[in-house]
């Protein structure tokens, strides 16, 4: 009798053990994953900005700037990883630039293609001229600092980019071409 006490209360502890483990244990989320997958592959430490679900776009922040990861469905595998936009070089070069700056990322493979930039506060409302009229999303990053993109399942968006931003009052306070 005794043995079968003390199996069934060693048992007991260990079930009680697992499930605390499993319990207690930090669980990091698959957007998660894919940031420390990216930050691996680029040697860049960084953490979940923002993710978009319906585009399989995880938007990983670290201490340079914002990198776009494309995933598969699942949020489980990097697809691709577009270049890093940088926050001090969109401060350096506000004079030269304006008040947005933007890239383009193709991916024909994926048949995927992205633009995305940065923009300060006095922009409220971009438009992308160039992808018929067509407004970006946006997600604030910290004070003064918005990203903006736009995501296509096209191969190449279209060039030149050309894009108009407005003021809170629906002023245009800037036009540009990207050539």
């Amino acid at each position: 009798m005794n043995k079968k006490k003390l199996l069934v209360t060693i048992l007991s502890l260990a079930f009680v053990a697992v499930f605390f483990f499993l319990v207690l244990r930090t669980e990091t989320n698959p957007e998660e994953e894919i940031c420390a997958l990216a930050s691996k592959q680029f040697d860049l430490s960084s953490q979940l900005r923002f993710m978009d679900v319906s585009a399989n776009i995880v938007f990983c922040e670290s201490e340079s700037g914002v990198m776009p990861v494309l995933t598969n469905k699942e949020f489980t595998k990097v697809k691709n990883a577009f270049h890093e936009l940088d926050f001090q070089e969109f401060n350096e070069e506000k004079v030269e630039r304006g008040l947005i700056s933007w890239q383009a990322d193709q991916f024909p493979n994926e048949k995927f293609a992205m633009i995305s930039g940065f923009a300060n506060d006095e922009v409220k409302a971009i438009i992308i001229n160039s992808e018929n009229s067509v407004q970006p999303n946006r997600f604030l990053i910290r004070d003064n600092l918005w990203f903006w993109y736009f995501t296509t399942e096209k191969e190449k968006v279209n060039m030149p980019i050309e894009v108009t931003a407005f003021d809170e009052e629906g002023h245009v306070i800037s036009e540009e071409v990207d050539e």
